[in-house]
């Protein structure tokens, strides 16, 4: 029985008996360390580990357990839970299982506090291929087995529509110069047969070399044209794979990249794009012209000796049928390849990324270990997959040599008996010699396809998946609007069993400067996310100027709004780009006016470049503070009629803070405004603060109004009075 048909959930509500089980998970790690099976059984009265073999190992009573949680390490982790007699380790696992662990803490720590029950997700279970029941790659749908490699083929085809001509005329200059190639061979059967051998005098013997020498010129010169326009297709359509692939990317929405690591993006851009641009200009000339080149050879090694020709071709078969053979084999190991790279990439992508991190916490030996246990992975798949083919060819080679050793007897044999000519029997090796070399790259050529296959496969999925905040068919387009927002009834989760925001209903005036407030993780940010439609509402309705922003175009919404993050990201480019990145079009005038109203005229030019200083990546050469007035700038020229600031003046001292809330003032004036800030101070002068409370409005009303209720809002102003005490007497 499969781990997805053993681990079944009833949430059907308390009624059930004590004894129920919830749910079931397998651990692959044991008490040491190293592989090993076991099941962790969850009922609603207690927590048992039953080892592989079915017999009951351990258990734990739930009313003795105080709390569970997942510790997460490098591979893997741990599900620890808290007891009267103190911690104990309840299961071990490698990080693929990671997420079904994180589902069984959650229920655990439900059934704890007589909460609801978490309702499981496809996220919660193994991914497997509905077809062979395979585990699927993780953040891919795709199965490297089941893929119908034939609509791939035909889908990588349709790239070459636009450039058809040009592929024919290449196609027809490779059949042409195969052709060419053949006459050589017979030449020299002439020279042999019909000049040396009878040791005629005359010219016949030059006009038969200079008839040689101009074959190999013209080949030379078809060879050189059909490379040139092949490199010429080549371009056209690795630009047209690439363009289609980071279109793809921009369409698809901020949840999709939540769930991956962008950095394996780059190889599907780059790589395998490269992949599937070789296939198409190199490989499918290449192998139609080594097709004909074995037709044309075989005719003409028949012509020569009918009977010789048959026992050259002898080995053949055995060629083919251990190509195909291998196929299925080399697919595969293609596959775990690229799994290993991906992974190594990702890594590189994560460590250069937090780069301050890994040093401001010393982790250097423990990112090198990690890359170190991802570089040996790469290297053992590198080894498997290359290395099949260090076998693979001298098997080939000396089945060829077979073949041309018993055309060298034979054929010998009839030499010397008068039988056949001395120059046919130079013509017919010549002829096998070429046979055999496209018959041996026969077998390379599949490994070729399959890994340009498994690229387009990995592409065409990108291409294909659907974004989950689709724009609607009849989308209206908003050249400006007055400012509006409505919410009814709106409620989101990231996670579908667990809602951030629940039933928010508000209704935000045109110009209104709104104050968000809540403690950490209450749905502020979540509820910014939803009105600049980064995700859609699970239930519920957001409106702008009284139209559903699901009617709305995304990209005439985006222009009406304006972000400034906390986290401030700025391009590698100069500071007046970075500026002006909302509309490149603006005049240095306009550029340096922004800058003025967002208090960064003074610090821009007193660097050495001013407005043409390099920001550096991600803006490092800037301080927070300078990074955030940039933005603040950014968000002018974009000139939004909905602002957001999210902890827009966080991490900054008093002096840059006071120039920060001097811009902001200025750039909230007739807008539509929501402000998230971590000191409540700066939102005293907000029309109206909306105070959140574990995903629900809890109080709505000025900074006095709400002082004066006492709740919610009261106690996060004392509470942070008292730290602001605390960091005074440390200081």
């Amino acid at each position: 029985m499969s781990v997805l048909e053993k681990e079944k959930i009833n949430v059907s509500g308390n009624s059930q008996p004590t004894d129920e089980l919830v749910w079931e998970v397998e651990a692959n790690v044991d008490e040491n360390g190293t592989p090993g099976r076991s099941r962790l059984l969850i009922t609603r009265s207690r927590l048992e580990v039953v080892s592989e073999e079915g017999e009951l190992v351990r258990e734990y009573p739930l009313s003795s357990v105080k709390e569970a949680r997942m510790l997460s390490a490098v591979g893997g982790g741990t599900l620890v839970i808290d007891t009267e007699d103190g911690a104990v380790v309840l299961a071990r696992f490698t990080a693929e299982l990671n997420r079904q662990m994180s589902f069984a803490t959650k229920t655990i720590q439900a059934l704890i506090q007589g909460e609801e029950l978490p309702v499981p997700t496809s996220k919660d279970m193994p991914r497997l291929c509905p077809t062979c029941q395979e585990r699927l790659p993780e953040g891919s749908n795709l199965c490297p087995t089941c893929s119908d490699k034939g609509k791939v083929i035909s889908r990588l085809l349709s790239y070459a529509k636009p450039y058809k001509m040009r592929m024919i005329t290449a196609a027809l200059m490779m059949m042409a110069a195969t052709l060419m190639e053949l006459i050589p061979p017979y030449l020299t059967k002439v020279i042999v047969d019909d000049v040396l051998q009878p040791k005629h005098i005359g010219h016949a013997l030059l006009w038969l070399v200079i008839a040689l020498a101009a074959t190999r010129v013209v080949l030379s010169l078809m060879q050189t044209l059909r490379g040139y326009i092949g490199v010429w297709i080549g371009g056209k359509l690795m630009g047209d794979i690439r363009k289609d692939t980071y279109q793809a990317l921009m369409r698809l929405s901020l949840s999709f990249f939540d769930r991956r690591q962008t950095s394996q993006f780059i190889g599907r851009v780059n790589s395998d794009s490269e992949a599937m641009r070789q296939f198409l200009t190199d490989g499918i000339i290449w192998i139609a012209g080594q097709l004909l080149m074995l037709i044309a050879i075989i005719g003409m090694m028949l012509n020569l000796n009918w009977k010789l020709a048959l026992l050259a071709l002898l080995p053949t078969p055995l060629i083919v049928i251990t190509s195909l053979s291998i196929w299925p084999r080399i697919r595969h190991l293609w596959y775990l390849q690229w799994r290993s790279v991906n992974k190594i990439n990702m890594l590189v992508g994560d460590a250069l990324q937090g780069i301050r991190v890994v040093k401001a916490f010393g982790q250097e030996t423990t990112e090198r270990e990690r890359y170190g246990s991802a570089n040996e992975e790469l290297v053992h798949q590198t080894i498997r997959s290359e290395g099949i083919w260090s076998g693979v060819f001298p098997l080939f080679s000396l089945i060829t040599t077979s073949g041309a050793l018993l055309v060298w007897y034979f054929g010998g044999w009839q030499v010397i008996r008068d039988e056949l000519t001395l120059g046919t029997l130079m013509a017919f090796t010549a002829y096998l010699t070429m046979f055999f070399g496209p018959l041996q790259w026969f077998s390379q050529s599949i490994s070729w396809t399959s890994r340009a296959l498994t690229a387009a496969d990995r592409v065409f999925e990108i291409m294909d998946t659907p974004t989950d905040v689709p724009t609607a068919r009849n989308a209206v387009s908003i050249p400006r609007v007055e400012g509006r927002v409505e919410l009814e009834n709106v409620s989101y989760g990231y996670e579908k069993h667990h809602p951030v925001l629940k039933d928010i209903s508000l209704q935000i005036a045109p110009g209104e400067m709104i104050g968000l407030v809540g403690h950490s993780g209450a749905g502020k940010s979540t509820l910014i996310n939803l009105i600049c439609r980064f995700y859609d509402p699970d239930s519920g309705i957001i409106r702008i100027d009284g139209i559903d922003l699901k009617q709305i175009d995304q990209e005439a919404l985006r222009k009406q709004i304006g972000v400034v993050l906390q986290e401030t990201f700025l391009f590698d480019g100069t500071i007046a780009e970075n500026i002006a990145y909302a509309n490149p079009e603006v005049s240095p005038l306009e550029i340096m006016r922004a800058a003025k109203i967002a208090n960064a005229h003074d610090f821009i030019v007193r660097m050495p470049d001013g407005y043409d200083t390099r920001v550096g990546e991600r803006g490092h050469r800037l301080s927070g503070g300078e990074k955030q007035r940039i933005a603040i700038a950014r968000a002018i020229i974009h000139d939004p009629r909905i602002l957001i600031l999210d902890e827009a003046t966080a991490s900054v001292d008093t002096e840059t803070e006071r120039q920060i809330q001097e811009a902001i003032a200025r750039l909230v004036k007739g807008r539509t405004t929501f402000a998230i800030a971590h000191r409540l101070s700066t939102l005293r002068n907000a029309d109206r603060l909306i105070v959140l409370d574990k995903g629900k409005v809890a109080e709505i009303g000025t900074h006095e109004e709400l002082l004066a209720l006492e709740g919610v809002y009261y106690k996060l102003v004392e509470a942070q009075k008292e730290m602001s005490k605390i960091r005074g007497v440390k200081g």
